[in-house]
């Protein structure tokens, strides 16, 4: 990080590029958790609806959370990282409307983080349906 505070203090991004953009980090980041609740609830779920539990007790579901939530925070770290391409982007490109550019990028990169987890879910009923299948 400290090299992007450099590049923003040494004049790498024009005007409030640098701002705008962790101004709405905080926005990014709560919407990244609410996406991967939801989307393990959704997956707990369908499988209480196909009768697959998840785990056997209570302390596999708290081991199990655990660990999920744990690989969740790795992914919003590299999430983290990659929404430094807003800025970094916008400083190479230099778009005659950074405002459009700026709200289009923020809007495609937020739908796409939040959207990834909401992978799992369909995946999931694929297995079930697949396995609840006659042969």
């Amino acid at each position: 990080m400290a090299s992007l505070d450099n590049a923003h203090q040494n004049g790498f991004f024009s005007g409030d590029t640098w701002d705008w953009w962790q101004s709405r980090r905080l926005r990014y980041n709560l919407t990244l958790a609410a996406a991967g609740w939801i989307a393990y609830g959704a997956g707990l779920a369908l499988a209480l609806a196909f009768h697959k539990p998840m785990w056997r007790d209570w302390q596999g579901g708290v081991a199990m959370t655990l660990f999920l939530g744990t690989f969740f925070m790795v992914a919003v770290g590299v999430a983290n990282v990659c929404y430094l391409l807003g800025p970094v982007v916008e400083g190479w490109v230099k778009p005659a409307d950074a405002s459009r550019y700026r709200r289009t990028a923020y809007a495609m990169g937020l739908l796409g983080s939040a959207a990834l987890p909401f992978v799992f879910p369909p995946a999931n009923l694929a297995i079930f349906i697949g396995q609840t299948a006659p042969n």
